[in-house]
């Protein structure tokens, strides 16, 4: 009788064991690549449409983005525009330089000070070069 209590006292305890952790997700690396001028120009263009005032942004940096490190053997069908811009407010002053991205596939800019417009700035902000090699 008391074989079967320590069992199944036993049985009971191994199944309150903690399942293992997964191991932490790497950080997603990204890296910035040179825009053709044609494109920078394209991206201006782009990223200064929906603006109040569409014909008096300055920009500051513009450059694609993705997680691909292979420079120019990268899948450049899956860049992302980063666009550095100052544009105009309703009383005609310049509101000072964010982050607009134009996801790879996108049709619209994202910039502002939403949660998304947050996450534009942070996309942009983080891309490093990729390295040499």
């Amino acid at each position: 009788m008391k074989n079967l209590t320590l069992s199944l006292i036993l049985i009971s305890l191994a199944g309150c064991s903690t399942p293992p952790r997964p191991a932490p997700a790497k950080p997603l690396v990204l890296y910035r690549y040179p825009m053709s001028e044609n494109a920078v120009l394209l991206a201006h263009t782009v990223a200064s449409h929906d603006l109040k005032d569409p014909e008096s942004p300055k920009f500051r940096d513009t450059f694609f983005v993705t997680s691909d490190a292979r420079g120019e053997a990268r899948d450049k069908s899956k860049d992302s525009w980063c666009i550095e811009i100052n544009g105009k407010n309703s009383y005609g002053a310049y509101v000072g330089y964010t982050w607009a991205l134009l996801p790879a596939g996108g049709k619209s800019v994202i910039m502002g000070s939403s949660p998304v417009g947050a996450m534009a700035s942070q996309i942009c902000s983080s891309a490093t070069y990729p390295p040499a090699g």
